[in-house]
């Protein structure tokens, strides 16, 4: 098939998935149109993964700044356990506090890993159905 044979086919089944020209007269044109139609429904769906990743990356970047802040917290807060202790003050709930805070932020670190695995992998599949569906519209 030349070039101009395949923009024409390529054409025609765009106007088809958008919604303009005549209806599939053969079955070959309807499984065509339907292939396209699957087509732009997985890359549509890879775009949002894409975003997805993308908030997932500045959250993970976000929880890291907290972390950043909250470790250097550790010295200063040592330093106050110390003093209130050899003043003979109690400083049990910072210390609590401070510990509650890191194991909240491990839990949300070990999230949005398990959410950009997920992502990562559901692009994968996507990627893969979409090459699976080129090569059946390359048969056509």
């Amino acid at each position: 098939m030349d070039q101009d044979q395949q923009h024409s086919q390529h054409q025609h089944t765009l106007q088809l998935v958008i919604g303009q020209g005549s209806p599939p007269r053969t079955p070959r044109e309807h499984r065509r149109a339907m292939l396209w139609r699957e087509r732009m429904k997985l890359e549509f769906n890879v775009q949002g993964l894409f975003v997805r990743a993308a908030i997932l990356v500045q959250a993970w970047q976000s929880l890291h700044g907290s972390k950043a802040a909250l470790e250097h917290e550790v010295p200063q807060m040592a330093s106050r356990i110390v003093l209130a202790g050899l003043a003979g003050i109690p400083q049990l709930s910072s210390a609590w506090q401070h510990s509650n805070e890191q194991d909240g932020i491990a839990q949300e670190e070990l999230r949005i890993q398990h959410d950009m695995l997920r992502c990562s992998v559901d692009i994968a599949v996507l990627q893969a159905q979409i090459t699976v569906l080129e090569f059946e519209l390359a048969l056509l």
